[in-house]
């Protein structure tokens, strides 16, 4: 009869220390929880951050012309390939044309025109397939701008708002990037004169001048 009260005395302890090991491993869970949430929080904040940095006309600039960069080799490549051209004795400047024809995807293509000074296109009218005369894709779909993901809201909230500021920015930041693989690609010795400029603009940036020339400078209607 003495055992009784061991026996139950035994069962309350191990109910005790079950109970114990229960809240400890709760314990472990929800601080794993909190863990995780504060990761979580973190890392969210952190995105949040890369947003707001991102969307600085400074920032968003930056990041236009690395994305330009990335294109370089591609667009020196090409403009090399004029050298090796006996070009038709009718034109008399090469016309480089960016074309942007969705804004909203920001995909650059530019096309070299053969053009005479009355803004005509020139074409090889002789049967002499070794003259150049007429159009040349110096490169396509250049992704000058990546969205990232579902932070698309935020960016449009910041384009619309700075949209004047960041298209002058875009225009130069596109004709420096020529300028420059024009350069490095020797297009100076190309004796014709040669400019860059976005469809249908009211104005070009000279290539061997490296400068901006309105419609009336560049052309003599």
């Amino acid at each position: 009869m003495k055992k009784a009260p061991l026996v139950l005395f035994s069962i309350l302890l191990l109910g005790v220390l079950g109970c114990e090991a229960l809240n400890t491993e709760n314990k472990k869970a929800n601080s794993h929880d909190e863990i995780v949430k504060e990761e979580e929080e973190k890392t969210v904040k952190e995105d949040e951050e890369v947003v707001k940095s991102l969307y600085t006309v400074d920032s968003y600039m930056k990041s236009v012309e690395e994305n330009l960069e990335a294109k370089s080799e591609t667009l020196i490549s090409n403009i090399k390939e004029l050298h090796k051209y006996t070009i038709y004795s009718k034109v008399e400047l090469l016309d480089f044309v960016a074309f942007v024809d969705d804004p909203s995807e920001f995909n650059l293509s530019i096309t070299m025109f053969s053009m005479d000074r009355q803004a005509n296109e020139v074409f090889n009218e002789g049967k002499d397939s070794t003259i150049f005369a007429g159009s040349l894709d110096m490169i396509e779909n250049v992704r000058y701008t990546h969205l990232l993901g579902n932070q698309t809201d935020d960016f449009w909230d910041f384009y619309e708002k700075n949209e004047e500021e960041l298209n002058l920015a875009e225009k130069q930041a596109f004709a420096t990037w020529v300028a420059d693989c024009w350069k490095k690609a020797d297009g100076q010795a190309i004796t014709l004169p040669a400019y860059f400029s976005l469809h249908d603009d009211y104005e070009s940036f000279d290539l061997k001048k490296n400068q901006w020339v309105t419609d009336e400078e560049k052309w003599s209607y």
